[in-house]
């Protein structure tokens, strides 16, 4: 199978395919992900899914049924949230070339070879802008896909994928001296809400490494076998975290503000004078807390004093988020969601 740049060769050549050289990528953790050139017509990414976590050696089972979402997200969603945000117009979905259902091998177009992470710190990368366009494109998968279906269970893998940080919180927790209890009490009443969440189609892995730029600055949005049925503000805060962690430690360049900003004033402007109740900011707050908590722990960002220093503001989000103090989550890193302003009146919480 072609989980090696030898074992596509292999599987290349079985289908006849004329091409220049095969490169392995790097970066991703589910799956095998590989760019074909060609000198001549250019280069195509091949994605292939084994039945298990490929950054885990096999380890951690992961259902090959992912590529199938992935598949049908990327077929089917471009022009449904097309129809609410005509004008997102430089937020692109890579387009399908071929899919070999059998072997699980996904061809897709090549959308560039630069994450916006990895752009964030690049002079001439417009962070603010791109946090904008990013806003208002998931503001309209979300609208546009309340009542979209991706498949049967609306990806039950991913679900139960997603909840990792939650269910690994408490053992982080330890690490740094935190309330581990506390931990088991957020997975097991947050992370197990994971599993039957379904108010629209999220993302399910959106952060700033799913994010490809190319040469001209067009932004594509990547690797959708996370893809699922579930609640819009958990793919709000895992963007409004990773980013967070970019502002706080790469430049201060504002992608997190212009990002929220741009999510809230996009509802607003599809659904008019609008509230999203207290169970939104809540679950929003938890989730952003849970990231912090989390995450920072195996991603290095900074050294140890700072990273507990995140850790610890994870955990404060998430009590503050479970108790719905929105007064102190408006006068800390979410004001921009939930603070009204005489430009942008809209407000996401009562």
């Amino acid at each position: 199978m072609p989980t090696t740049v030898n074992g596509l060769n292999a599987y290349l050549a079985s289908k006849g395919m004329r091409y220049s050289r095969v490169e392995q990528l790097t970066g991703g953790m589910g799956n095998y992900v590989f760019r074909v050139i060609d000198d001549k017509e250019g280069s195509s990414i091949y994605k292939h899914a084994e039945p298990y976590i490929a950054s885990s050696n096999g380890t951690i089972p992961f259902s090959v049924a992912r590529m199938d979402f992935e598949a049908t997200a990327m077929t089917n969603l471009p022009d449904v949230i097309a129809k609410f945000l005509p004008e997102a117009r430089n937020v692109h979905v890579p387009t399908i070339m071929n899919y070999d259902q059998t072997a699980k091998v996904l061809v897709m177009t090549d959308a560039g070879k630069t994450t916006l992470k990895e752009a964030y710190t690049d002079p001439a990368t417009d962070v603010p802008e791109i946090g904008r366009q990013l806003g208002e494109w998931l503001a309209a998968l979300h609208v546009a896909t309340q009542t979209i279906e991706i498949g049967e269970g609306g990806n039950p893998t991913a679900r139960s994928i997603y909840r990792w940080s939650y269910s690994n919180l408490a053992h982080v927790a330890n690490q740094y001296g935190l309330n581990a209890d506390f931990c088991e009490y957020i997975n097991n009443t947050y992370g197990l809400s994971l599993g039957h969440d379904n108010e629209c189609v999220c993302h399910g892995d959106f952060w700033p490494g799913n994010i490809m730029l190319d040469e001209e600055k067009n932004l594509t949005v990547i690797d959708w076998e996370m893809c699922r049925r579930g609640r819009g503000e958990l793919d709000v805060a895992q963007f409004a975290a990773e980013a967070y962690l970019l502002d706080r430690f790469r430049g201060g360049k504002g992608l997190m503000d212009s990002f929220c900003k741009a999510y809230r004033r996009s509802l607003a402007k599809v659904w008019g004078d609008i509230t999203i109740d207290r169970h939104w900011a809540r679950r929003f707050g938890v989730h952003i807390g849970v990231h912090l908590a989390f995450w920072p722990a195996s991603v290095e960002w900074a050294g140890w004093e700072e990273t507990k220093a995140v850790i610890e503001l994870g955990h404060e989000l998430m009590r503050r988020g479970d108790a719905e103090d929105l007064d102190w989550l408006s006068k800390n890193v979410l004001g921009t969601l939930f603070n009204r302003d005489k430009q942008d009146p809209q407000s996401l919480c009562p």
